[in-house]
């Protein structure tokens, strides 16, 4: 069959315009300062993007060392364009480990005007006091931080559930001890109502759950709520997690130092 040379020439013009398009964006992407993270942001927003809980929210985001040195000077807004109003920096890891840029970030988080926290990872096979030692040794909050944070998702190699608890239970009653106030919880939805729905209910709870669903947890009172993995933010390079307050900023700075 002859192949008709008016289809070919229609072919040729939208293979040169898709050309012409995809140059351009690729030109304004190399002339931005952060061309990786602005081709990430340009990927996310079409084909990727978390799906952003829309309501009396306030946004923010939470990194540890694995997002590298960041440019705090250029953090503004995470991706649909809601204000990164607080963030959540890892500080301690287990017994003996410090977040490579603990100091500097939670330094510039508040030189740049963003409500911080620190939290400290628990290794469920390592002693409780040590950890919490660890994290009172690296940790100095002050008035408009948030609390301190215990974030948990792993269960334990060497102990029971019941043994692990009571060591959690240990780490947050000397953290609480020592910094006057009771600790925030992270944790995995799966996470609490599998192992630690009904002992911690006195605990402000810190939910991750990348579901598109309306609340992160059913039948339990949460406060702030992890969504997504994959954000992106002006400053940091690759993903981010995102997180939201569930309230106002009257509401929020209850939960903070005073």
């Amino acid at each position: 069959m002859v192949k008709s040379r008016k289809g070919n020439r229609y072919k040729k013009w939208f293979f040169l315009l898709l050309a012409i398009n995809l140059f351009y964006i690729a030109s304004q992407l190399y002339t931005t300062p952060n061309f990786l993270n602005q081709l990430r942001k340009y990927y996310n927003q079409w084909f990727h993007a978390p799906v952003i809980p829309l309501g009396d929210y306030i946004y923010g985001f939470d990194v540890s060392e694995y997002q590298g040195i960041i440019n705090w000077n250029s953090i503004n807004q995470i991706n649909e364009g809601h204000s990164a109003e607080f963030v959540i920096i890892r500080s301690t890891a287990g017994k003996d480990h410090r977040d490579r840029y603990f100091t500097s970030n939670f330094r510039e988080a508040k030189k740049n005007g963003i409500i911080r926290g620190a939290y400290h990872y628990y290794r469920p096979n390592e002693n409780s006091t040590s950890q919490a030692r660890n994290y009172i040794k690296n940790v100095k909050l002050s008035p408009g931080d948030f609390p301190p944070i215990l974030d948990i998702e792993k269960i334990s190699k060497v102990q029971s559930i019941k043994s692990l608890k009571i060591g959690i239970k240990n780490w947050l009653s000397i953290v609480e001890s020592h910094y006057g106030i009771k600790p925030i919880i992270y944790t995995g939805a799966h996470y609490y109502n599998d192992h630690l729905k009904g002992d911690f209910n006195d605990y402000v709870l810190w939910i991750a759950n990348y579901n598109n669903v309306k609340t992160p947890l059913k039948n339990s009172t949460w406060s702030i709520w992890q969504f997504s993995d994959n954000g992106s933010i002006d400053g940091i390079k690759g993903p981010v997690d995102l997180n939201l307050f569930n309230g106002s900023t009257v509401d929020l700075k209850k939960y903070l130092l005073k």
